[in-house]
Formats: C-alpha cells, sequence, structure tokens
C-alpha cells in the first residue's frame, strides 16, 4: 500500500501494517453478529466493506452504506452496498431490524441527525451497535475526528435517542496493550518535534497528508521492530468500559422516534 489515495483512517485488509487494527475493528463486528436480531442490518458508515461482508456471512441480509465505494473484493460479497450521506439516506422510516456504525461518531460536528437518522430507520425492537474511540486512550493526533467521547459522555448522549444504553468497552490482550503502548510512544516522540504545534496551522490538505504518511510509517516501524504481535479480532474483547478500553462500544434499544425528521418524506 502505498500513500497515495490512502488517508490513513479507512482500513483495506490486505496489508499486514495494519493487521491490528482490523482484528480491532472486527472485534466489534463478531460482536455485532452474536447480538443483533435477525433480519434486516444496516452498516451505517461501511467503509471498505470488509465488516458488512462478516455480517452477512451468517445469511443476515445486510445493506452497507458510505460516501464511497466498497472494495471490489467486498463487492462481491453477500453484502450489498450503497453510496450515500448519511443526511440523504435513501430508506423509509424503521426499515431495519439492526443497524450497526463503527468509529463514525467521532467524524461529526453535530451527531444529532446521524442519530435522529439511525433511530427512524430502526424497527419498534431493533437494535443499534455504535462504536467509537475511547478518549481517554487516544493519541488525540487524528485530524479526522473532531470529538471523541468518554464512556458516561457518550451514554449521555445516546439516551436522548434511545430508551436503553448501555456503554461497554473493547479491551486489550498484554500482547496488544504492549504494541499499542509502544506505537503512542513512537507518535508521541514525533509531536514533540512540534512543541509549537505549528502543523495545526498548515492547510488542512497538508494535515491529511501528513497524517497518512505518518500513520504507515509508524505502523511500519512498530512491525519491523518486532512490536506487532500476530492478534485476531479475540485480542479486543468486549467488556465494563474503563479508562483502558480502547474503544467504546454502545448497545442502544429502544428508539425514541417521536419529532424525527421521516427519511421518505
Amino acid at each position: 500500500m502505498t500513500t497515495e489515495g490512502f488517508t490513513g483512517e479507512r482500513l483495506h485488509e490486505g496489508d499486514p501494517r495494519f493487521a491490528l487494527d482490523l482484528a480491532r475493528h472486527r472485534a466489534a463486528y463478531e460482536f455485532a453478529a452474536r447480538q443483533l436480531p435477525a433480519g434486516s442490518t444496516l452498516d451505517l458508515g461501511s467503509g471498505s466493506g470488509y465488516g458488512s461482508a462478516s455480517l452477512a456471512r451468517g445469511g443476515r441480509f445486510v445493506v452497507g452504506v458510505d460516501r464511497v465505494s466498497a472494495d471490489p473484493a467486498q463487492r462481491g460479497s453477500a453484502a450489498r452496498f450503497v453510496r450515500a450521506d448519511l443526511r440523504a439516506l435513501p430508506f423509509p422510516r424503521g426499515s431495519f431490524d439492526a443497524v450497526t456504525s463503527f468509529q463514525v461518531i467521532e467524524h461529526l460536528e453535530d451527531p444529532a441527525p446521524y442519530l435522529e437518522s439511525i433511530a427512524g430507520l430502526l424497527g419498534a425492537e431493533g437494535v443499534a451497535i455504535l462504536t467509537t474511540p475511547n478518549v481517554r486512550m487516544s493519541d488525540g493526533v487524528n485530524p479526522y475526528h473532531v470529538h471523541e467521547f468518554e464512556a458516561e459522555e457518550l451514554a449521555t448522549l445516546l439516551r436522548g435517542y434511545f430508551r436503553e444504553v448501555e456503554v461497554r468497552g473493547i479491551g486489550m490482550s498484554k500482547p496488544v496493550r504492549e504494541s499499542m503502548a509502544a506505537r503512542s510512544a513512537r507518535i508521541r516522540t514525533i509531536m514533540r518535534l512540534d512543541p509549537l504545534r505549528v502543523r495545526e496551522r498548515l492547510p488542512r490538505a497538508w494535515i491529511e497528508r501528513l497524517f497518512a504518511v505518518f500513520a504507515l510509517w509508524v505502523r511500519a516501524r512498530t512491525r519491523s521492530t518486532g512490536g506487532t504481535p500476530e492478534a485476531s479480532w479475540q485480542d479486543f474483547p468486549v467488556e465494563a468500559a474503563n479508562s483502558e478500553s480502547i474503544d467504546l462500544l454502545a448497545i442502544c434499544r429502544g428508539a425514541q422516534r417521536e419529532g424525527l425528521a421521516s427519511n421518505d418524506e
């Protein structure tokens, strides 16, 4: 993988430098596959499509939605893919039994339209599962992240749209935790080269380009020094949320749809 067309955000299968990141995100999909009701599932913010494809392998009807196309390999899976913006989703109210949306909410200036869409698209007994990075474990350098959450903050926000909200955490095995700590140490070393935070005054395109370059460099360096373990999604257990959870995982039920804008109007 080169940096051309690569943002450092969207994950693609096949690059060993990002195997740990993929395993981290697959843990959420594996959890969802066991927890979600049978029926139709919307994967909102499906990215390259690997997660939607994995959900569809069990016979579940899955629609992946993102602003960009899924990778060709995933478009050949049982999942269906639609290009759309979350502000104009082409589905009527109550279309889905479940919604997954992983690593999306932290990108939004205003999460209200996004959460209103999820609540409106769920059926009466629908379930939504969302994940987002835990700000307490974040390096704070991702230029695409507008706001990162603490567990209770996320729960409070979601309770405005769902009657039942449970926020759990995604943990890490000891080898993975050590690898992530080594990665964070390298990131902090790089950040110390810019004590005046000049990077924040650069043009946005430059900031994004530098983030992509350093995302590749840090992972390649960690891997070359033996700091990346062979890990699977099982190295990222879903457990009670705590300050060392790498991600937060919210399970939402009982969509409060009263007063929400209809998607089919």
